[in-house]
């Protein structure tokens, strides 16, 4: 272990020690009233299966106001009035040009584009290219053929649907969308696997292990793009791009399992994967916080923001509170994440007349953006008769 791994380690150990000293005391070593923001970057609040806000973590956040300023550091907005301020404009999915997504803690190996870079239009447009609406489309047969092949290889009886199912497909289906050649498919989905907590690492410290596993998988993804032209755009559509997708699958799962009429529905017409995706989306933001850094002044809810502050905006689910995507590098990462997520209902659905629980699912820890699912056991099959 080197000199350079042992000092991250120890700058990561002291942020996620700051995160739990504040999540419990209201001032240093003074018990109190904890900040909650510390407490939902910490990522130990769960079960959230039962309710999306563990514990009210998220009423909390909310209450403290629409901009208020972490013990951590950064300014917390919340609510789509004051995101309206902060990117300057009436339509959230207006480009906010001078907001950029930046980490919070330190990196091992950086994936995300240079803040400058995020301004300009080059990324969002190689974005769009290779991860767009029309590139999508382009490859639709090719995505419904990954996702026909992923249902087959499954069996009726008990399946875990996120490692059986949604990252196997995942890993595949994107290699396809991204032009990896055949032979370096394997190579792709451990690099997949090595990123999978990328988007969590932004705010919550890893293990210096887990670290370890994604900087070799950004690197090893990195060695693949190698030499291309959209290789940046076609990197960060592989770490965030594959993550959401998966992710949004095994919401729309997780929320089929206990809903037979929907299931029943989907198996009458493949159309009804696009709504119940919808749903999921809007049910549960992918990303329930983003981290951000302001690249101009702003004056946000009487708050005065300065170039260089760091900015997240949480999604609190109060007063139909935004889903945390105001920049268009992390927007351009939908058109692919839900396409395959429709694709992947519909083949599940012609495949299989029944789908229930089969067990808890396992949301991991250390995953406050994402809320990751690992673990969605059900049991698949046909029809009983009697």
């Amino acid at each position: 272990m080197t000199a350079a791994t042992n000092a991250l380690g120890r700058e990561l150990q002291l942020v996620h020690a700051a995160q739990w000293l504040y999540a419990i005391n209201g001032e240093p070593f003074v018990p109190g009233e904890g900040d909650p923001y510390a407490r939902l970057v910490r990522g130990f609040d769960s079960g959230e299966d039962r309710a999306d806000d563990a514990g009210g973590l998220l009423a909390s956040v909310a209450e403290r106001g629409p901009v208020w300023r972490s013990r951590l550091d950064t300014w917390v907005v919340t609510g789509p009035t004051a995101l309206r301020e902060l990117s300057g404009s009436r339509d959230l999915a207006v480009s906010a040009g001078d907001l950029a997504v930046s980490a919070a803690v330190p990196q091992a190996e950086a994936w995300l584009p240079d803040p400058a870079r995020q301004r300009t239009t080059a990324l969002v447009r190689d974005l769009a290219l290779r991860g767009g609406t029309r590139a999508v489309r382009g490859h639709a047969g090719a995505l419904r053929e990954q996702a026909t092949r992923a249902a087959a290889r499954l069996g009726p009886g008990p399946v875990d649907l996120m490692a059986d199912f949604a990252e196997p497909l995942t890993a595949v289906a994107y290699a396809v969308l991204l032009d990896v050649p055949e032979e370096r498919h394997a190579a792709f989905a451990a690099g997949l696997a090595g990123t999978a907590p990328a988007v969590d690492a932004l705010l919550c410290p890893q293990t210096l292990e887990v670290t370890r596993r994604l900087a070799a998988g950004v690197r090893g993804l990195r060695e693949l793009f190698a030499g291309r032209d959209r290789a940046e755009a076609d990197l960060l559509l592989a770490v965030a791009g594959a993550r959401a997708a998966a992710d949004l699958l095994g919401n729309a799962l997780h929320m089929l399992l206990d809903r037979p009429h929907d299931w029943a529905l989907l198996r009458s017409d493949p159309a009804h994967a696009a709504r119940l995706v919808e749903e999921a989306l809007r049910g549960r933001p992918l990303w329930r916080a983003l981290p951000l850094v302001a690249l101009a002044p702003a004056e946000v809810a009487g708050a005065r923001i300065e170039t260089g502050d760091t900015v997240t905006v949480v999604a609190t689910g109060t007063g139909g509170g935004p889903a945390p995507l105001p920049v268009p590098a992390c927007a351009a990462l939908l058109p692919a994440a839900t396409a395959l997520a429709e694709q992947a209902l519909a083949a599940l659905g012609a495949r299989f007349e029944l789908l229930r629980p089969d067990g808890d699912p396992v949301r991991l820890r250390r995953a406050p953006l994402t809320r990751r699912l690992v673990r969605l056991p059900a049991r698949l099959g046909e029809e009983e008769t009697r």
